[in-house]
């Protein structure tokens, strides 16, 4: 959904492949490792003192689920010396949760444990530490706060590449520390079109085998059209929570915009650069939850000046993410 000043552009926006698309989509974020078949982040592990203890914790407070275990098994004299446990430790015991739409998180202790008991420096070799993102971070505070999770720090806002980034601290019972963070509407990187786009929970999109009737794929066309064509911004907030998610994502080749007011914003803009254009369908059609929308756009003089398609990814009848391919631009002027 772009106007005449895309033309320098086209040619890189016209392949409308669903192949090449889901690539686009699925592989977001990712780039060439040197090691061959490395994909990413499967897990992160901590020390507890009781596993039982930690379980709880993570359940209770953010929802994770307990999902694998090994053990209590005993170690053998040499792994303890080849991975530096200490010769007294007898017994390990690991569980492995479901971390919502991140990573998971292994859970380990040792028994008899004569580790140490002190948390390390932040800045001593190998200390690590995670973060759970948030998409209401002032929300997610208050919750913890009122289950007497102690803060050690209040809300910190970031600059520069960090702009649009908010994150705070928190104790665990046994004296972890662990990050929450946010950044629905984007990081200030993004301003810059950086080549490789860092993961975010809002780029982390889903295939279901969801399936769409003909006159729901119609019903989501037409709504797709009264809204891009509706020219009152303040009735078209209230559409736009008809046909997508609160944190959609929207994607061309100049921008990332995430969020309902960022993409209003960004419609006015389309419209006021071209008054007087309207959208009309070609065709629709999904599989599963993955859908094509084809359209025209111009001027009542013309209204097939333009074409292209909308890809999107429902999730629960709703847009999750919405990416835009050109197919026919105006001829550049000479």
């Amino acid at each position: 959904m772009k106007n005449q000043q895309y033309n320098k552009l086209a040619s890189g926006a016209k392949s409308t492949l669903l192949t090449l698309v889901l690539v686009t989509f699925l592989s977001l974020g990712k780039s060439n490792a040197q090691a061959p078949g490395i994909v990413g982040i499967d897990h992160v592990g901590i020390n507890v003192p009781d596993i039982d203890e930690a379980v709880n914790y993570f359940h209770d407070m953010f929802g994770f689920t307990p999902v694998t275990q090994l053990g209590p098994f005993s170690m053998p004299a040499e792994w303890k010396k080849t991975f530096y446990i200490h010769e007294n430790a007898d017994q390990v015991e690991l569980k492995m949760l479901r971390a919502g739409d991140g990573s998971n998180i292994e859970l380990f202790a040792y028994k008899p444990n004569s580790g140490s008991k002190e948390q390390p420096y932040r800045d001593d070799i190998s200390a690590t530490h995670f973060a759970l993102y948030t998409s209401d971070l002032k929300a997610t505070k208050t919750y913890l706060e009122s289950k007497g999770v102690k803060f050690l720090s209040d809300i910190q806002s970031g600059g520069g590449d960090t702009e649009g980034e908010t994150w705070v601290y928190f104790e665990t019972p046994w004296g972890a520390t662990i990050e929450l963070n946010s950044y629905p509407h984007g990081k200030g990187y993004e301003k810059h079109n950086p080549a490789v786009k860092l993961w975010t929970a809002s780029s982390n999109i889903e295939l279901s085998p969801a399936t769409y009737s003909k006159a729901e794929l119609k019903k989501i066309a037409d709504l797709q059209i009264q809204i891009w064509d509706n020219t009152d911004e303040q009735s078209r907030s209230a559409q736009l929570t008809e046909l997508y998610t609160d944190d959609i994502v929207f994607f061309d080749e100049a921008a990332v915009i995430k969020g309902l007011k960022d993409l209003n914003a960004r419609i006015t803009q389309l419209q006021h650069q071209n008054p007087g254009f309207k959208f009309s369908m070609i065709k629709i059609d999904n599989s599963a939850n993955v859908v094509r929308y084809y359209w025209n756009y111009g001027p009542k003089s013309n209204p097939k000046l333009i074409s292209g398609m909308d890809l999107m990814i429902l999730e629960n009848g709703k847009a999750r993410s919405l990416n835009v391919f050109l197919d026919k631009l105006p001829a550049a002027k000479k």
